[in-house]
């Protein structure tokens, strides 16, 4: 398995995996692959963006993606996207993912990464075994327009 940064060309790949991902457990969602794509290039598109892939037998299997954000005088990543494929999950690729994505935040001097995701799920344990904590200070809050 090689792990390298996104690149641009990858987004249509990315997608393809995104949508088939998503739409499995534990989410179950609707996803069509032109709202994957759309999502995905504005993530690569943003300011302060950092991504990495996951390739096996020249196959893109997982990915991360995220960017900068400046808090406080400090410099925080936001992981915005996360996934690896249905069939390859539990066999450490998302954790090398994480991995590649410390080590280049280090190198880079950032001092924290923050996400969102689904609670009391497999995915927040993931999180929580490599020693993410829920914020007990902060609240996600969402109205519909």
């Amino acid at each position: 398995m090689e792990i390298r940064e996104m690149r641009s060309q990858d987004t249509e790949s990315i997608s393809h995996l995104y949508v088939s991902v998503f739409s499995n457990p534990p989410w179950n969602e609707t996803w069509q692959y032109d709202w994957a794509y759309e999502r995905l290039n504005w993530v690569y598109r943003a300011q302060g963006f950092r991504g990495f892939v996951a390739i096996e037998s020249d196959r893109l299997i997982g990915a991360i993606l995220g960017h900068d954000v400046p808090f406080k005088g400090k410099k925080e990543f936001q992981i915005v996207e996360f996934f690896v494929d249905c069939d390859r999950q539990n066999k450490g690729i998302g954790t090398n993912l994480l991995l590649e994505l410390k080590s280049e935040l280090r190198e880079n001097n950032c001092d924290f990464t923050f996400l969102l995701t689904s609670k009391d799920t497999s995915i927040e344990s993931f999180y929580l075994k490599r020693n993410y904590e829920r914020d007990n200070k902060l609240v996600l809050l969402r109205q519909k327009i």
